[in-house]
């Protein structure tokens, strides 16, 4: 059986999170950067039911570049949200950065599920 990987939408691999570090304003300022992924771990044992499924994640990106408070926001599935969450929390990110200072910020990102 070939293992499963997670590819993300041309709106992650663009930089183009959905970042709310300034809840209820629409623009970014200027002197804010978005998170970055430094590295991601695919999940483990996912069904070949899964492939192609497009989930929408909700997670905080805190000043160290990691992930927390991770939320598969699109998907009731049970079995899928858990191997979702464990494999999202071993990502590693560069920090969003606020006038050059990294900074926690809460993001939403969508990944398609696709085999190797």
């Amino acid at each position: 059986m070939k293992s499963k990987t997670i590819l993300l939408t041309a709106a992650l691999l663009g930089g183009l999170f959905t970042a709310s570090a300034y809840a209820g304003t629409r623009l970014m300022p200027a002197d804010f950067s978005a998170p970055a992924v430094k590295k991601i771990v695919a999940p483990t044992g996912l069904p070949r039911s899964y492939i192609g499924a497009v989930v929408r994640l909700q997670f905080t990106v805190d000043a160290a570049g990691q992930p927390r408070d991770i939320r598969v926001a699109s998907n009731s599935d049970q079995a899928l949200t858990p191997r979702l969450v464990a494999a999202v929390s071993q990502w590693q990110f560069t920090p969003a950065r606020q006038n050059g200072v990294a900074v926690s910020t809460r993001v939403e990102m969508p990944l398609e599920l696709r085999e190797d």
